[in-house]
């Protein structure tokens, strides 16, 4: 039964609307939380487009075509797989384990059998850190640890090779590594980082200017730089788009690679990132499946500029 034409203009209107504002969300946060799924309204706009062509539905389906193509412009780029090839001279991992997971060594073994030369953990406790310890000590005997109790700020950083030096900042209420790893005769500064969520107008606030912090430390740094973590932003949103640019930094991503939520078995969106300065080249990019836990773990292969 073909809709009335009010409807058909309700309807169409609405979904316009709506992929308009992941552009443009201004400053709302309830709009910044729906442009992290961009990309359902992409999907919801084609299918409404296939709906309306069979019911002849002209100016609803004309409506969604049009969403499709704005919400589309949006977050197609980010779903491009990328030529990467290569060797890797050097492999860097990131892994939200979850506060409360219970299934603690399953967990570690997912970051034992990726085996990167240097990865940061995410919402690392004390019980955590004990496993940590005993695990890697000798694998990865150079660490950082910033573990917390409550939930879900610790943070941990375990490397193959020796750290020069290292800071644990508080920006914003949440702790922040930098180290500088001493790979092949080459220091790079590894900076980790979990911000936290755009839940409410002022933690997005927070959030922003703990992306902003960091990328203002990676444009600063007297070497080449990788910035990792839980960055809770979408690579299409406006936040990271400004944090790359503003840090001099690209990401690391291989087509579309969500590692949030876990818990419908398929994360829905990409909020964990593996960021690198100009003279590192991605030669590989893979998400990794962390055993109770809802994020998706990162692991990234790069060779040297120079």
């Amino acid at each position: 039964m073909k809709a009335k034409p009010w409807s058909e203009w309700f309807l169409g209107a609405g979904l316009v609307l709506l992929s308009i504002s992941h552009w443009f969300p201004l400053g709302i946060n309830p709009l910044e939380l729906l442009g992290a799924f961009a990309h359902f309204t992409l999907l919801l706009s084609i299918a409404v487009v296939a709906i309306s062509a069979v019911f002849r539905s002209r100016i609803l389906g004309l409506s969604a075509l049009t969403a499709s193509v704005i919400s589309g412009a949006l977050v197609i780029p980010h779903f491009l797989p990328t030529d990467y090839s290569g060797d890797a001279v050097l492999t860097v991992g990131h892994f939200n384990l979850y506060h409360n997971n219970p299934t603690s060594a399953l967990a570690i073994n997912s970051i034992v059998e990726s085996a990167p030369d240097i990865f940061t953990i995410q919402e690392l406790n004390e019980e955590w850190s004990t496993i940590t310890d005993s695990v890697f000590s000798s694998s990865h005997p150079y660490m950082v640890e910033a573990p917390m109790e409550s939930c879900c700020y610790g943070i941990g950083l375990y490397s193959k090779f020796p750290l020069v030096s290292y800071k644990v900042l508080e920006i914003e209420r949440t702790p922040v590594i930098t180290a500088q790893v001493l790979v092949q005769e080459r220091i790079i500064t590894v900076v980790s980082l979990h911000t936290l969520p755009p839940a409410f107008p002022n933690e997005t606030q927070e959030r922003d200017l703990q992306l902003q912090t960091v990328a203002s430390i990676a444009a600063t740094a007297e070497t080449d730089c990788l910035v990792i973590g839980d960055f809770n932003v979408v690579p299409w949103d406006d936040a990271f788009s400004f944090f790359l640019k503003s840090g001099k930094l690209h990401a690391a991503r291989n087509g579309f690679q969500a590692t949030f939520p876990t818990d419908f078995g398929i994360p829905l969106i990409p909020i964990d990132h593996i960021t690198y300065s100009d003279n590192l080249i991605p030669v590989s990019s893979d998400v990794v499946t962390i055993i109770g836990s809802d994020h998706r773990g990162l692991v990234a292969g790069f060779a040297f500029a120079d």
